[in-house]
């Protein structure tokens, strides 16, 4: 992702008529940014919970596990979707050239 963060910005000269392009371009791209952080972040933690309490029911009951590892597999589609809503977010982004 940072790559593609990193793509969108050149270097150009502030002058009146694109500055509030630059300003809506960082903006954009530094909300991409924290949307695909804070999404992993909750990613994570979901996947860490959800994953020790399939560890823990497989223990006691071993026909439960295939159900708990269904809901980890949606707790880690967040991370996906905080992608996705970040490489749209990125996209609107249009830095101004030389």
């Amino acid at each position: 992702m940072a790559i593609i963060l990193y793509g969108k910005i050149s270097d150009a000269a502030i002058t009146a008529e694109n500055y509030e392009k630059m300003l809506y371009s960082g903006y954009a791209l530094f909300a991409g940014g924290l949307a695909v952080g804070l999404s992993n972040l909750c990613c994570g933690i979901c996947v860490g919970v959800t994953g020790s309490g399939a560890a823990l029911a497989d223990a006691q009951t071993p026909s439960t596990f295939v159900k708990i590892l269904i809901i980890e597999i949606f707790g880690s589609a967040l991370g996906l979707f905080g992608v996705i809503v970040g490489i749209i977010q990125s996209g609107k982004s249009d830095w101004p050239s030389k």
